[in-house]
């Protein structure tokens, strides 16, 4: 069983399919602990397994030996031919290697057999790794910001409010073909960038736009600066509404530069 504080230095090759039986099932919850922090309460066996047999999904990167080092779980909804992912997290012994794009393609792969096109989930909009995961990478766009989604939250993300952005991510899309295959071509801008801290949006909004995002991971930030965190929290809540309001969509993030591209939708 996985211990959070343990040192852990894999070797194995991992596969990612779906996690079976109440074993494997029950590996996501200390691997939760591990990835989110010991006041995290992930789904449990019981739980886990009610998704599966309800036509959700639960899948993980096992080792020859039947440990799970990273999992997802994703659900039905209420529209025909799309599904929500819940959870996603990789064991910090396994981070850097890939395994969230591999979890998120076999999730694709998976959906597309069972005919579900489309698969939407919610990420902070503060955390520009998973951000460049989720746009970048993987081709989904963002259109949507919930405020305080989730309440107060007791793992690694207390402190602040719960905001999410919605990724929605059409799997059979030309965009998200293109980004597949590495093929990004979005244009950024030359002109200035705004930075939340210390500017707010243009009364006149161009049809592109950029925005700063912090240069430390956000977590830690709440770790050593609250009142900073809180700031970015508060600074950058109203321009997310704003452009998502006005009608932009965020479609590309720029991992180096720490920056979110957001683009005017042409009206119909």
């Amino acid at each position: 069983m996985i211990s959070p504080a343990a040192p852990v230095f894999p070797r194995s090759p991992l596969t990612v399919r779906e996690l079976r039986g109440p074993q494997e099932l029950a590996a996501t919850v200390p691997l939760a602990h591990a990835i989110w922090g010991q006041t995290d309460r992930p789904e449990d066996t019981v739980m886990l397994r009610v998704i599966q047999h309800v036509g959700g999904l639960v899948a993980g990167a096992v080792d020859p030996e039947g440990q799970v080092w990273a999992y997802l779980e994703a659900l039905p909804t209420s529209e025909v031919g799309v599904q929500h992912s819940h959870r996603m997290g990789v064991h910090p012994a396994y981070r850097q290697q890939h395994l969230g794009e591999r979890l998120k393609h076999f999730q694709r792969g998976w959906c597309l057999e069972r005919g579900i096109t489309r698969v939407h989930w919610t990420f902070d909009p503060l955390l520009p790794v998973n951000a460049h995961l989720n746009i970048h990478r993987l081709g989904a766009t963002v259109r949507t910001y919930l405020p305080d989604q989730y309440g107060d939250m007791k793992n690694i993300s207390a402190g602040a409010a719960s905001d999410r952005l919605e990724a929605e991510w059409t799997l059979d899309s030309p965009r998200v073909t293109a980004h597949l295959s590495g093929h990004v071509a979005e244009a950024w801008p030359a002109g200035e960038v705004v930075h939340p801290l210390h500017e707010d949006l243009p009364d006149k909004l161009p049809g592109t736009l950029a925005m700063h995002l912090p240069a430390q991971d956000y977590y830690a930030l709440l770790q050593d600066d609250r009142a900073l965190a809180v700031e970015w929290r508060q600074r950058t809540r109203p321009m997310f509404m704003r452009l998502f309001g006005e009608g932009f969509v965020l479609v590309d993030v720029n991992l180096a530069r720490r920056q979110y591209l957001f683009q005017r939708e042409p009206s119909c």
